[in-house]
């Protein structure tokens, strides 16, 4: 009975030693190649975000570095299927391409350009999440939300724009992804914008709240996909909150009524009250004045 136990503590040991399956490429490698697809993608995304271009970047990324379509394939699935090994690699990758992304020519775009503000000043970033986001369609992670307090960060009247990449990672499937962007005013009324992404590429939201207290500005970007076996990832990354005080003047109250300029007159030899000005068609209705009577003498 020990010699039985020895040998299942052996096999255990040995299991837990050999880690992923022979032909599964490191976490390195895996690391470096999506990297540089990545990166691919971005300084692309402004001129094409199609499903065929983005094949190509991912085959043109294996042959630099000699890994063939079967091996990244086998590796992906495996990597998708234990989401923990997979997150750590992308949190690498997101960390990377916030800091080199500017470097490598994407500076130039809006979704760069935002979240290098400050979150100071009349036009700020006031982004409190993190620069990367990874979804996945299996539904385990398929989200993420966020949410910022009003307090003195927002005036009403402000403008507001969200703003990020996405880049899917998946073989078939539609891509398809909804960001929202909500305001929640003092008295619970919500103002709301959304939109739905289809393939990789950089996207805007804008919203403009009302002239009134905001009391916290939230939203979210959801993967919409089924449970599927093969990885279909969504890489959100650089997402951007942006306000923009406007300084608009406080909504004033309607002023009463003034009274028409053509004010009613009374005639003096009639005693009948008739508007100074009078339309031609309403000359017809107009009341003659009575002649003066004569008196007459005795």
């Amino acid at each position: 009975m020990r010699h039985l136990l020895y040998i299942i503590a052996l096999l255990l040991l040995a299991a837990c030693k050999a880690g992923k399956p022979s032909g599964i490429l490191s976490e390195g490698k895996m690391e470096k190649i999506l990297y540089q697809y990545h990166l691919m993608q971005g300084m692309a995304a402004n001129s094409d975000s199609s499903s065929i271009k983005g094949r190509a970047y991912i085959l043109a990324c294996l042959k630099a570095n000699g890994v063939s379509e079967a091996e990244f394939d086998s590796s992906l699935v495996w990597y998708y299927q234990h989401m923990e090994e997979l997150q750590k690699i992308y949190n690498n990758i997101g960390e990377r391409l916030h800091a080199e992304l500017g470097d490598a020519g994407g500076a130039d775009n809006d979704v760069n350009r935002y979240s290098k503000l400050s979150s100071t000043g009349d036009t700020a970033n006031v982004w409190n999440g993190r620069h990367y986001y990874l979804l996945s369609g299996n539904g385990f992670s398929n989200r993420f939300t966020f949410e910022i307090k009003g307090d003195t960060v927002f005036k009403p009247g402000d403008e507001l724009m969200l703003n990020f990449r996405a880049q899917f990672v998946q073989r078939e499937g539609t891509r398809h992804a909804v960001a929202a962007l909500a305001v929640q005013y003092e008295g619970d009324s919500v103002s709301h914008t959304e939109r739905h992404v289809y393939g990789s590429g950089d996207f805007s939201l804008t919203l403009d709240a009302a002239h009134r207290h905001i009391k916290r500005v939230y939203g979210y970007i959801y993967m919409v996909s089924e449970w599927n076996i093969n990885p279909r990832l969504l890489f959100v990354f650089t997402p951007s909150l942006v306000r923009i005080h406007k300084d608009l003047p406080p909504p004033q109250e309607e002023a009463p009524a003034v009274a028409d300029t053509a004010q009613v007159k009374e005639d003096t030899l009639s005693k009948i009250a008739v508007p100074s000005s009078v339309e031609p068609e309403q000359m017809h209705s107009r009341p003659m004045p009575r002649r003066m009577e004569k008196i007459e003498r005795k």
